[in-house]
């Protein structure tokens, strides 16, 4: 199955953890010149996805992954729904919800996600029912009540710092500090690259009383669609910039071909 990714920072750092397992043809668009989204408006961010949708679409993708908060809005619009593979709201419905306490979701991502967050989170919820246990929890809130931070720092941590950096440790447990004061149940990234910092929160934040779902819950999603894989793996990866910052991006690389023998095909248009 071809597979396409729209990515405008370092997404792919994080997905290809797992991605690199299933043998499916990869059509990655990377782009460069409107880097990163959720630094600009979510209006304008949106419409730049769309035209690489419509651009993978051209390449023959039957599905594609993008930015979490895109997603939601996208699957409600009828152009696009069928092909936009839902990973993150499945995560939400299927993962978040049903496992948190008193539904009280602590959200980290940037500028263009919280100015659009609650409404779409909102019309999510709307369709979920509680289950048993959660009706039987006298503190359980429904519906939801969230806290919201912008964390426009973590995002630069991976091309500036290694994500295990002390510094963006540090920085990230201070964000952290918000949450725990606030007495959120559970944490919900709004961004892909988030998940590459799950040993950070998991070790800052006191499983019993708040939660976060790493990424290995995100891959058995991603293994629960059944996607029909292909005979051979191979990834091609479009860029709306010159490809020589990507060729040299060695961790890049190393995610990208990870156990497979696999040439990767890098495209600027």
């Amino acid at each position: 199955m071809k597979i396409g990714i729209i990515t405008s920072g370092s997404e792919n750092l994080t997905l290809f953890k797992f991605l690199n397992k299933y043998d499916h043809t990869y059509l990655v668009y990377h782009d460069q010149v409107n880097r990163p989204y959720g630094d600009k408006t979510f209006e304008y961010s949106k419409q730049k996805i769309i035209d690489w949708i419509n651009f993978l679409k051209s390449k023959w993708a039957d599905k594609i992954i993008v930015w979490p908060t895109y997603e939601l809005a996208l699957l409600n619009e009828k152009n696009y729904s069928d092909i936009i593979l839902p990973l993150f709201s499945t995560y939400l419905q299927n993962i978040c919800f049903p496992k948190s306490l008193v539904w009280k979701f602590g959200l980290v991502g940037d500028f263009a996600d919280i100015q659009v967050w609650q409404d779409l989170v909102d019309r999510l919820s709307k369709s979920y029912s509680p289950n048993d246990n959660q009706k039987n929890i006298k503190k359980f809130n429904f519906p939801f009540c969230f806290r919201a931070k912008q964390v426009p720092m973590w995002k630069y941590y991976l091309t500036t710092l290694s994500y295990s950096h002390f510094m963006a440790n540090k920085s990230i447990k201070f964000d952290l500090r918000y949450f725990k004061d606030c007495n959120i149940d559970t944490l919900i990234p709004l961004n892909y690259e988030y998940f590459h910092y799950q040993r950070v929160i998991t070790k800052y934040f006191n499983f019993k009383k708040q939660k976060f779902h790493k990424l290995e819950e995100i891959e058995n999603i991603f293994k629960w669609f059944s996607l029909d894989q292909d005979k051979k793996y191979s990834i091609s990866i479009f860029s709306n910039w010159h490809t020589e910052f990507l060729t040299k991006d060695k961790k890049l690389i190393r995610f990208l071909q990870k156990w497979k023998q696999s040439e990767i095909n890098f495209q600027s248009i």
